[in-house]
């Protein structure tokens, strides 16, 4: 079944699964297997990334956490410089980073592009707007 769901509602069903604090360790390691199965060909916007890392750092004790971080990670280097990236989107990446830490997912590099990319996000934004996020 889930062969036939696209990206985004791989994302939106583990996103939905984490804010609602259900027990899903059995789909997030489904979606997870999927994820990775799909890698080349899925195709996800900075937001369903760090929506993705927000869930799978949630359901951090399931076996493929962290290959979905470091998958993640990887490809939001690629498109975080890109026109189109909030703050908001570099908060959700920069909440999975401790347990990208401890799982050791994060590449080299990562945590000081992202500390620029935040700052750079953080001056563009409203101050009210920052301190809401962050």
């Amino acid at each position: 079944v889930l062969q036939d769901w696209d990206g985004m509602a791989l994302v939106a069903i583990s996103y939905a699964f984490m804010k609602a604090g259900h027990d899903g360790n059995e789909l997030m390691e489904l979606i997870g297997s999927e994820v990775l199965c799909r890698k080349d060909e899925l195709s996800l916007d900075v937001r369903e990334l760090g929506n993705l890392a927000a869930a799978f750092s949630h359901y951090d004790m399931i076996p493929c956490s962290k290959d979905v971080l470091e998958l993640i990670y990887e490809k939001y280097q690629l498109k975080a410089r890109g026109d189109g990236v909030s703050l908001e989107d570099v908060a959700d990446v920069f909440a999975s980073m401790p347990v990208g830490k401890r799982l050791d997912a994060i590449p080299s590099g990562f945590v000081e592009e992202m500390m620029q990319l935040a700052i750079e996000k953080a001056c563009e934004a409203r101050m009210v707007d920052v301190r809401e996020i962050l």
